[in-house]
């Protein structure tokens, strides 16, 4: 059985990880560690709670072996694996130790606050693939059945080769986001919603377009505080700095110089989508659209089931060019179900050494793209090439200074 710590302990591992991590057999959670040990003792309880909850029989080992720690270095030593679940502003730290223990990571979106952050630490990257570690972003769509199966759909060619695609998330809790401040400073996570909410939609893109396509640069069509002052962790009349809302524009190509166009967007409003409304009353934080040869599909769609008794089935609209319409359907799976899949890819990369679902190099692009974007704001909306966004962070990062000082002066000059 594999062994892995968590470090820190807040909302998303009481609500995603940790249901994640008890329906694992082959996985144990050694170790908790927090800066509040309270947190870190609590963190376990619930792990132990949802153990006995699920009849694990990881239950037996974990009342045994697992702990909590107030020191990172200690519990790293005890581990195969860790969880990085820290504010993102201590993400790169926490990977740096991790990758030179030779420890596979499971990390939290975003990977750090600014594309800079990975540059001026290259030996995490060299040390990933030197020491062939798994890693994994925890960015939860990609590992739900549904939207494997729209990949699949996707790839098998039955809208011909892709035209264009359209992958629109909203946050599913946007009291939660209020009630953080954290989530307002824009030094917390580099940004705002696209920082937050972007990498989940990104992540679709990306994993539906599959390894033919490359990012190459991003058009700010929207990133923007569209309520500049809200009630923030129950402090009224809070100026907002950081956008609420985000429309961009990514420009992929492929080896032979095509390119086509994702159309993003990423808020934590909840309400009408900048382009209009879309999307279902059962599912209305996520609307994808692919545009292709031979025709369109959409997600997601709800219709009866043909199964007694009748019961929902969801799925994919595919509308062909010559105007024919099919359904794709498939049964919803079970609520949070991609946490637990996460959790048992990692444990079989560990074990396998064989490749994880996504990886280091999709999380580099990722905060390369999203640099590009508050570039291309910066500039007016222009297209921004991430060659472009990676010679400004070079130029902007504050000489033999410390290197989270680089990330936050680059930051600062984004506005």
């Amino acid at each position: 059985m594999k062994t892995i710590g968590i470090t820190g302990t807040g909302f998303i591992v009481r609500t995603a990880h940790l249901p994640g991590l008890a329906a694992c057999k082959n996985l144990l959670v050694k170790g908790f560690h927090d800066i509040d040990i309270n947190a870190a003792k609590a963190a376990k309880q619930r792990y132990l709670t949802l153990l006995a909850k699920a009849k694990n029989p990881v239950l037996d080992v974990a009342v045994k072996e697992t702990k909590t720690y107030d020191d990172l270095s200690t519990m790293l030593d005890d581990v195969d694996a860790v969880d990085i679940c820290t504010p993102p502003k201590h993400h790169v730290m926490a990977l740096g130790l991790a990758v030179e223990r030779a420890k596979h990571v499971a990390c939290e979106k975003p990977l750090a606050r600014n594309w800079w952050a990975l540059e001026a630490s290259p030996s995490i990257g060299k040390g990933i693939k030197a020491k062939k570690l798994a890693f994994q972003l925890h960015t939860q769509a990609i590992w739900n059945p549904l939207i494997e199966a729209g990949r699949d759909a996707v790839q098998s060619g039955i809208i011909g080769e892709i035209e264009k695609i359209r992958v629109l998330h909203q946050t599913a809790d946007p009291k939660h986001a209020m009630n953080l401040a954290s989530l307002w400073d824009m030094h917390h996570a580099g940004g705002g919603a696209l920082m937050d909410i972007g990498p989940h939609a990104y992540s679709v893109m990306w994993y539906w377009l599959g390894t033919r396509w490359t990012p190459v640069a991003t058009e700010a069509k929207l990133l923007k505080a569209t309520v500049p002052v809200r009630t923030i962790a129950s402090i009224p009349n809070t100026r907002i700095t950081v956008e609420d809302d985000a429309h961009i524009i990514i420009a992929w190509r492929d080896k032979k110089g095509k390119e086509i166009t994702g159309d993003l967007e990423a808020t934590w409003n909840q309400k009408d989508w900048c382009d209009g409304d879309v999307g279902t009353n059962l599912e209305p934080t996520l609307y994808y659209e692919v545009h292709g040869t031979k025709g369109t599909l959409t997600f997601p769609n709800i219709v009866p089931s043909n199964s007694k008794p009748t019961s929902l089935e969801v799925g994919f609209n595919v509308m062909a060019a010559d105007g024919s319409k099919s359904f794709l359907g498939h049964p919803i799976p079970m609520k949070r179900i991609e946490e637990s899949i996460f959790f048992e890819e990692l444990e079989s990369a560990i074990t396998s050494g064989g490749p994880t679902r996504n990886n280091f190099k999709f999380s580099e692009d990722m905060l390369a793209v999203f640099g590009a974007a508050y570039l291309s704001k910066k500039n007016g909306g222009v297209r921004t090439t991430l060659d472009e966004f990676k010679r400004f962070a070079r130029d902007n990062a504050t000489p033999d200074a410390p290197v989270e000082h680089q990330v936050s002066a680059i930051i600062d000059a984004l506005q």
